[in-house]
């Protein structure tokens, strides 16, 4: 969301250490200049330059389990999708207190700054390659080594019926709100668990922060990268979905018939109503994030503002 803030403070890090942990890629090549870069909520990347090469070095700050989780799903994704490369992997604590990997450098800005800095027509030309990598990400084989994390259906609605019967998220909300949510989600709950009862590789934090785009050799946009996998998970396909338009009035009901084009070309299945589904299921999460004990009015004051615009369009819709 765009008022998130930190999860954990950034680490910082300096010229000796960077240099001692890239030394199995650089060996003893100097290093020419280094910068911590903005965004991301949980973990730290630094971009390093070193002869003409440019380097990621990204530092975890939660758990040795979502290094773990990362680097063996990129190492298997790597072949098939454009995501970071792994190039070296620590955990020793050699050279760092915490894990990190490195990575060649992804050229491009992120879906979020394209759409802000170009026009609506550049925006559309995005759409169906959006659809089409989604639906590969759907595809992508995957191991249970690689991705643990399980997103039920059943369970994501029950969590969701428990925050907001009772508890912060109906506190933050207000009573009527959360009864209109919950009696459209306990509407729904029959036909999106029939709906959704595949499990598929998703990404989990799919979206404009975490997609990049560059200008191809063609002179045209196209996506180079999708990074940020620590959220990878197994479960419905249309996680992304609702992840990726959360936001609705960012992207144009053209933008949205050309993202199901490429989805559908790209051998993915959406279900009737498939923006509604989707959105119904990203709620859960905006729910959850609602009932966090951390006092975030700016990130709630969001939350609250989608549940109201996406409560209010469904009363003439159905799932």
């Amino acid at each position: 969301m765009s008022s998130d803030p930190r999860y954990h403070p950034l680490i910082d890090l300096g010229r000796r250490q960077i240099q001692a942990m890239l030394r199995p890629v650089l060996g003893d090549a100097e290093l020419h200049e280094f910068a911590r870069v903005e965004g991301g909520l949980v973990n730290t990347i630094y971009r390093v330059r070193s002869d003409g090469e440019t380097y990621a070095l990204r530092v975890y700050a939660a758990n040795d389990h979502a290094f773990e989780s990362e680097c063996g799903l990129l190492k298997i994704l790597a072949q098939k999708l454009p995501v970071p490369f792994v190039l070296f992997a620590d955990a020793s604590g050699q050279h760092c207190a915490r894990p990190y990997l490195v990575y060649r450098w992804l050229d491009g800005i992120s879906l979020n700054e394209c759409r802000r800095q170009s026009s609506p027509e550049t925006l559309l030309t995005l759409a169906e390659p959006l659809g089409r990598l989604l639906a590969q990400i759907a595809g992508t084989a995957f191991t249970a080594d690689s991705v643990s994390k399980r997103m039920r259906v059943a369970t994501l609605l029950g969590r969701a019926e428990e925050q907001l019967r009772a508890g912060l998220a109906r506190r933050r909300l207000g009573g009527e709100l959360a009864d209109r949510l919950r009696d459209w989600l306990n509407g729904s709950a029959s036909v999106l668990r029939a709906l959704v009862q595949t499990s598929v590789l998703v990404h989990g934090d799919f979206g404009g922060r975490n997609v990049l785009v560059k200008v191809g050799e063609s002179g045209g946009w196209e996506i180079s990268g999708v990074i940020d996998w620590e959220e990878a998970a197994a479960g419905s396909a249309l996680w992304d979905v609702g992840s990726l338009f959360r936001y609705t009035r960012r992207y144009s009901g053209e933008f949205r018939a050309l993202f199901a084009r490429g989805y559908s070309a790209a051998g993915g299945k959406l279900p009737p109503g498939w923006l509604l589904v989707a959105r119904a299921i990203d709620v859960t999460r905006l729910v959850a994030i609602l009932s966090e004990e951390r006092e975030l009015p700016g990130v709630f004051a969001e939350c609250v503002e989608l549940i109201e615009s996406i409560v209010t369009e469904k009363e003439n819709y159905h799932c």
